[in-house]
């Protein structure tokens, strides 16, 4: 959904559940592909994946696959959002996955218990992105990735330069950078105290 304007604040909303079958349009393979994806995450095969914002999980199943010791947790405020993704991954025979529903700015996850944070197109849709980074630098383990992937024609888009510095602030390290300023992926680490 588009920011909307109120006193001077700029509010933000999820896509709605019932707006996201678009997303699984395989012209967005051209943007950027799931496998593309995976080879810029350069996941271990027993990684432990938390992915916010999943959306119908376009990328989730490819994820998933890649890390077939590990384990994907999808997240997402929506639980129709989420019954969404798990139709479509549990027909693609995708089984190492779990399902969460909450707030990215409240994780409810113990510190230090995943190897990789993803997020695509998703945290220009959070309210309090601060938070939500403070939340997901405390759940990755040390030296954890934290990959964010923008797209063009997302409404909530963030600039790359815009990414880079709100991500920085929030304890992390620019570690590998892919694509081009309109179709990007930062991965961060976590930076040490």
């Amino acid at each position: 959904m588009p920011k909307v304007k109120r006193s001077g604040e700029t509010s933000v909303q999820p896509m709605s559940y019932q707006e996201a079958a678009h997303l699984l349009n395989p012209l967005r393979k051209l943007l950027l592909s799931p496998k593309k994806l995976v080879r810029r995450l350069h996941l271990r095969q027993d990684a432990k994946v938390l992915e916010i914002g999943p959306g119908p999980g376009f990328y989730s199943g490819e994820i998933a696959r890649s890390i077939p010791s590990g384990t994907l947790t999808l997240f997402d405020i929506q639980q129709e959002m989420l019954d969404l993704a798990k139709n479509r991954l549990e027909g693609m025979g995708v089984s190492n996955v779990q399902y969460v529903r909450g707030d990215a700015a409240r994780l409810p996850m113990d510190s230090e218990s995943f190897d990789a944070v993803v997020l695509v197109c998703v945290l220009g849709e959070i309210p309090n992105r601060d938070q939500c980074l403070q939340e997901v630098r405390r759940i990755l383990r040390p030296n954890g990735l934290l990959s964010v992937t923008e797209q063009l024609g997302d409404p909530d888009f963030i600039s790359r330069g815009e990414m880079r510095n709100l991500v920085t602030r929030n304890g992390f390290a620019l570690d590998k950078s892919y694509g081009i300023w309109k179709n990007y992926t930062l991965n961060f680490k976590k930076s040490l105290p």
